[in-house]
């Protein structure tokens, strides 16, 4: 988030949330959201996660809309975090004069996915619960529209000429010649709908090898192999870690596994599976954009160096034309 946005956040923000939630504010501990301002806390005896978000992140509307999807998938038995009212029942609250929005959800006992350390099954089901989600994403384009953004209105692309200094302008080239070629991908009810937009190790837990999906905040309109690409973004390790035939291999087990799941609950020709590398570059050049906008460049020297090979990794894939990883994804 913007440097102007944590400046805003104050104490007396983060305790009028907590009251309007019934949590006490003792027992808060920051999640060190990357968007939002995300915390545990306890609501009488039950666990709960409070998030704040500032108004020109979403509207009211779009807050509205995301959880009326996470309901709609609740309710078809998605495994979902829960939604919680306040104390006027309402989903969303607004704080100090609307300037900020309150939710809050049952936070789950499960944790945090490790990169290639899961099973089998739980790659399974992570790719079941995405297909079933499509799938009933599909019957909902049938019935109504979400207050939801386009892809292409995602911040972080839209802004990103505003972050990247200007040596890096070939970054806004490369990127206005891959949406181009995205806008006029077809778009219908079978390959485009309201999807996660976010799916990675931090938003899918693990519960004894079963799955919950979590932070939809980046919920969005965009075509359905999007959720298939972004997961693999996060799930493949950067070559300064693993790279060669352990690489490629983290790769297809994850993959493989992901889409056996996917297509017992939902279709996806190899059309679309081909489109893959494109949309894994796509959440790239939304990773750089975030990293100038949110990262300190004046202290780069204390970045980590997983965060300093990172970036290089990106920025040469972008400007060489390289593939993230070479490897079919045809089924």
């Amino acid at each position: 988030m913007e440097k102007y946005v944590k400046e805003l956040f104050t104490l007396k923000v983060l305790n009028e949330a907590a009251q309007k939630f019934n949590i006490n504010p003792s027992s808060l501990k920051d999640l060190e959201g990357f968007q939002n301002f995300v915390y545990f806390g306890k609501s009488d005896d039950r666990s709960v996660v409070l998030r704040v978000t500032h108004q020109s992140h979403r509207t009211e509307e779009e807050i509205l809309s995301e959880i009326e999807f996470m309901n709609y998938l609740l309710n078809n038995n998605v495994s979902v975090s829960k939604a919680l009212p306040s104390i006027h029942g309402k989903f969303v609250e607004g704080i100090s004069d609307g300037e900020f929005y309150a939710t809050s959800f049952e936070f789950s006992s499960g944790r945090n996915a490790r990169i290639a350390e899961e099973s089998n099954l739980f790659y399974q089901r992570v790719g079941s619960y995405t297909g079933r989600t499509h799938n009933l994403s599909k019957q909902l384009n049938l019935t109504k529209e979400l207050n939801r953004r386009q892809w292409y209105n995602k911040e972080l692309l839209i802004n990103m000429k505003e972050y990247l200094p200007a040596e890096l302008s070939y970054v806004i080239d490369k990127y206005n010649i891959l949406k181009k070629e995205l806008s006029n991908l077809p778009k219908n009810t079978d390959s485009y709908g309201i999807i996660h937009g976010d799916l990675n190790h931090g938003n899918y837990l693990n519960v004894d090898d079963d799955v919950v999906l979590i932070d939809f905040d980046e919920a969005e309109y965009s075509w359905f192999v999007s959720d298939s690409a972004i997961p693999l973004f996060y799930e493949i390790p950067i070559p300064w870690v693993v790279d060669g035939q352990r690489r490629l291999e983290i790769t297809k087990r994850y993959y493989y596994n992901f889409m056996d799941g996917y297509l017992k609950e939902n279709t996806m020709d190899n059309a679309w599976l081909k489109l893959i590398p494109d949309f894994i570059n796509l959440r790239q050049f939304g990773v750089v954009s975030a990293i100038y906008r949110s990262y300190d460049f004046e202290h780069y020297n204390n970045w980590s160096d997983w965060d300093k090979e990172a970036l290089r990794f990106y920025l040469n894939n972008i400007e060489q034309d390289i593939p993230y990883i070479e490897m079919d994804f045809c089924r």
